[in-house]
């Protein structure tokens, strides 16, 4: 039998435990406008961010989709976007049909790139005019052919290369239809808080700031422990046990169910192990080598069993910050306040990783 788990980033695997939080873009592209043009997808890293993200582009790819004028673009955060969307957008019949002609017929007059095409446009000519330019216009011939353009970013960060994208986008949102409403191009991203937050604080990307999000949330425990049950043949008593050690994290839910599925001859505390150690160096050490200065301090210091925000402050450097610090991290997705003035870790055994390992 093949594992049912999997370890790859962004693919939910046949274990898959929908959240069904992808429903609400769905329900909101459906009216003409929609009342959200951009969608951020936050939470920590190995929450299901990349899942959803992949679920909402697989539904617009589909036939149905394609055949009321949809077209998805992935775009790449480590790459240059903008470039990106220009190649895919002039693969488009829409667009390619025009540029052929553009070639061919001399009476043929559009403005396609900023230019009139019946003098010809060869491939090579379109360097010679600013991105920007091209992207408009370009989106604008789509839009006149009842197009609607989905991009979607994961793992979105402050780069120049995203900034440049993310400022031309703002632009292409104010522009609007002859009917008067804004052009249907959208933008959904998965990210980490900060890297959003980073953007939000660019001058003319105040957009980021005010986008509808969605944020991840811990998978159900009788969900995990169903799927355990059923998936791995154990005993429900010990699905349960075994779910709640997850505490719903995703990356964990999988990495456990995996673990057991290939070991589950070598005992329990072996498979723990197994799987603690994968969360480690997998995930927590990357999470922790993001977090600033601050953020690790106070971190230590409910890791060492002090999370009493009274008791907290003391044991900083400068308690002012307690505040400020708790809240970001509670943004991020890392603790959450379980009782007045009372925090916890979301993620299990993260506490036992900064002992050991958060330097």
């Amino acid at each position: 039998m093949q594992n049912p788990f999997t370890h790859t980033p962004g693919i939910a695997g046949n274990a898959n435990i929908p959240t069904m939080l992808e429903n609400e873009i769905y329900e909101n592209f459906k009216f003409t406008p929609p009342s959200e043009h951009v969608y951020k997808i936050i939470g920590v890293r190995g929450s299901g961010k990349t899942v959803i993200l992949g679920n909402v582009m697989r539904y617009y790819r589909a036939e149905e989709q394609r055949k009321d004028g949809w077209l998805v673009y992935e775009l790449s955060s480590s790459r240059n976007p903008v470039k990106s969307m220009i190649s895919y957008m002039m693969m488009e019949p829409e667009i390619s049909d025009l540029r052929t002609k553009g070639k061919v017929d001399f009476s043929f007059t559009v403005p396609i790139l900023g230019l009139n095409v019946s003098a010809g446009l060869e491939d090579e000519d379109i360097s010679i005019y600013d991105e920007e330019v091209v992207i408009e216009k370009v989106v604008e011939t789509l839009v006149r052919k009842k197009k609607k353009i989905l991009i979607g970013i994961d793992d979105i960060a402050k780069t120049p290369a995203m900034t440049e994208f993310c400022s031309i986008y703002a632009k292409l949102i104010r522009k609007q239809t002859d009917e008067g409403y804004p052009w249907p191009v959208y933008l959904i991203c998965s990210g980490v808080y900060e890297n959003y937050y980073d953007l939000g604080e660019v001058d003319n990307l105040t957009f980021f700031k005010r986008a509808a999000e969605i944020k991840t949330v811990p998978l159900s425990t009788p969900d995990i422990a169903l799927k355990y049950e059923t998936t791995l043949a154990i005993t429900e008593s010990d699905a349960i046990k075994y779910a709640k050690e997850t505490r719903g994290f995703a990356y964990a839910y999988q990495v456990f169910g995996s673990n057991y599925f290939q070991y589950k001859n070598e005992g329990i505390d072996y498979i723990k192990k197994a799987a603690k150690s994968e969360l480690f160096s997998q995930c927590y050490e990357k999470i922790w080598k993001e977090l600033p200065k601050g953020e690790k301090e106070l971190l230590r210091i409910i890791a060492s069993g002090t999370n009493k925000r009274h008791d907290i402050m003391p044991k900083m450097n400068n308690g002012k910050n307690y505040q400020v610090y708790s809240t970001k991290l509670k943004n991020m997705g890392i603790l959450i306040a379980e009782n007045r003035g009372e925090v916890q870790f979301t993620l299990p055994y993260f506490d036992e990783y900064i002992q050991k390992y958060g330097d």
